[in-house]
């Protein structure tokens, strides 16, 4: 669980004092939209650069409720946010403050990577199946087309990564915390495709937008039925489908396949963020 430093100067300082003037509100709700802030942007602006963020996004991140451009400026005026002279947004000294988490994410997912290929390269060498595909010097598994539409084009995308198909479905980066969380069912033995076809289908539940513990509950719930190969998901998955085909709901009253799999997914992810956070 990720954390970064309150010093208890906050409370008095005068930037802290300036900025609940301005927005009008108590000190201690001035601090807790400020953390509100800095906790997002632990996953969500690493590296401090907020030039990809509306106004909209950075108030909503803050849980700052009116509006989002004199809720931008204030933090700029005070001294929170920078703007430089192109108009783009940081975090003031955000490095001085994250820069150690930073470092260590990095850190752990390069030694990550580093214990992903040296498993694949053990794998090859111990008999395994030879659907194999190599990236420079590191092999590993091919995922395969399948007749439901999901991973598809095998050929295109024999080079992804997990990392890589999230970006395409959904047009941005992993974090490195997402990242390390997935990349440990790879550890415990799961094709990093099963990982890609989840990610997939939580593009296709996700009719809210992006939402990560859907993906992360969908590798879970592979995970608690034994699932490990992409063959095993599409079994999963198809075994499911079809069952939804044999018995589909019998009236308004009756919930429908889809959604006690969406209400199970949805548990799964709030057993998963329990236990993240005791």
């Amino acid at each position: 669980m990720a954390w970064i430093e309150s010093h208890q100067g906050l409370a008095r300082h005068p930037k802290t004092l300036k900025l609940a003037r301005k927005l009008n509100v108590h000190v201690a709700q001035a601090i807790g939209h400020l953390h509100m802030f800095w906790w997002w942007a632990l996953d969500y602006a690493q590296d401090g650069d907020l030039s990809h963020c509306d106004p909209e996004d950075i108030a909503i991140a803050a849980d700052w409720p009116d509006d989002a451009d004199f809720f931008v400026n204030s933090m700029v005026e005070v001294g929170f946010i920078d703007r430089d002279n192109d108009g783009l947004l940081s975090i003031h000294d955000w490095y001085d403050y994250a820069g150690k988490l930073i470092e260590r994410r990095a850190a752990d997912a390069a030694r990550k990577k580093r214990s992903r290929a040296k498993k694949d390269v053990q794998e090859t060498s111990e008999g395994r199946p030879p659907d194999v595909r190599r990236t420079s010097n590191v092999t590993i598994t091919v995922p395969k087309p399948n007749i439901d539409g999901l991973m598809d084009n095998a050929h295109a995308r024999e080079n992804e990564t997990f990392e890589q198909a999230h970006k395409r479905v959904f047009g941005f980066d992993c974090n490195p915390l997402q990242s390390e969380q997935l990349v440990s069912y790879i550890e415990d033995g799961m094709q990093e495709a099963v990982i890609i076809r989840a990610i997939e289908r939580a593009a296709e539940h996700g009719k809210s937008g992006y939402n990560f513990r859907l993906i992360r509950a969908i590798v879970e719930n592979y995970f608690k039925n034994g699932v490990k190969t992409l063959d095993d998901a599409v079994r999963h998955d198809e075994a499911f489908d079809q069952a939804r085909r044999r018995d589909p709901p019998s009236g308004s009253g009756t919930k429908s396949r889809q959604s006690s799999q969406l209400e199970l997914l949805n548990q799964i992810a709030k057993e998963l963020e329990e236990r993240d956070t005791g």
